[in-house]
């Protein structure tokens, strides 16, 4: 999946520099990570923080069936990060089939020093793309994004 998200940035942005981020952190968070990340945030023990708080210039981060490129934004002003998301599934947006083993759907989008998500619009298939699906994806993973920048920042 790593490796279908590097195609896939490298694909929609053409003025791409993922080849010198390729020794960016990769993060894997466990289930029991993961666990813990979302517990923190229900129970109030994650003080929040904003984005621009977070040290890390960019990073991989990958848990349950998703994978994330965290890149600090330098194009728009107003966007803090960069998201790449790539994301293991059946039936949703953006499919890419290989011999049938693989559903993997892509979505790219920013986030703000609030980790309020703007959809960045890329066509990286001939495929039918719905917005909505996308939003909802971006809309599931920014609970653990922002825990987990939260939890690594000062």
């Amino acid at each position: 999946m790593l490796k279908d998200l590097i195609e896939y940035i490298k694909e929609g942005q053409s003025d791409s520099e993922i080849d010198n981020y390729l020794d960016s952190k990769y993060i894997h968070l466990t289930d029991a990570h993961y666990d813990q990340i979302a517990g923190a945030i229900s129970q109030g023990e994650l003080s929040p923080k904003k984005a621009s708080d977070c040290p890390a210039e960019r990073f991989f981060l990958h848990f349950s069936e998703t994978i994330l490129f965290v890149n600090r934004s330098t194009q728009e002003q107003h966007s803090i990060y960069d998201v790449e998301l790539v994301k293991d599934c059946d039936d949703l947006i953006e499919t890419v089939n290989e011999d049938g083993l693989k559903n993997l759907a892509f979505v790219s989008f920013t986030i703000n020093d609030d980790y309020q998500p703007t959809l960045i619009k890329r066509t990286a298939t001939s495929e039918t793309i719905d917005e909505q699906e996308k939003q909802q994806t971006i809309q599931s993973v920014i609970p653990v994004l922002k825990g987990f920048m939260c939890a690594i920042s000062d």
